[in-house]
């Protein structure tokens, strides 16, 4: 029960922490052209992932959801003094979005292995 919870605060915790970052000016200067659109395959790979681990059912819902997050923050990012909405971030969001999805279809229920693992004995 306690690592559905955790696994629960860490989603929300993925989510601010992707809505921080990607509003804030950019922490590294890209040496590689598009370099960052590796960070937001992964990202969204991750995050995606992540929640398809608590959204068992209804995960194509969870996967378009995942997008328009994407979208809004590329929207959002348009307002900034530092960013720039860019549709190929929202491109490589939706391709992570796409590889996390494939990941989760393809693993166990982590959080319910987990579980099972630290349950008490008895």
């Amino acid at each position: 029960m306690i690592i559905h919870r955790l696994w629960w605060a860490c989603a929300w915790l993925g989510m601010l922490i992707t809505l921080v970052v990607s509003l804030m000016p950019p922490p590294f200067n890209e040496g590689v052209a598009h370099g960052d659109k590796i960070v937001h395959l992964a990202g969204y790979g991750v995050l995606m992932f992540w929640w398809a681990q608590l959204i068992l059912q209804r995960r194509g819902r969870l996967a378009i959801a995942v997008v328009l997050f994407g979208i809004a923050i590329e929207w959002l990012q348009g307002f900034t003094p530092n960013r720039q909405t860019d549709a190929l971030d929202v491109l490589a969001n939706s391709s992570g979005m796409l590889l996390g999805w494939l990941a989760a279809h393809l693993s166990p229920n982590l959080p319910q292995r987990l579980g099972a693992l630290f349950a008490p004995r008895g």
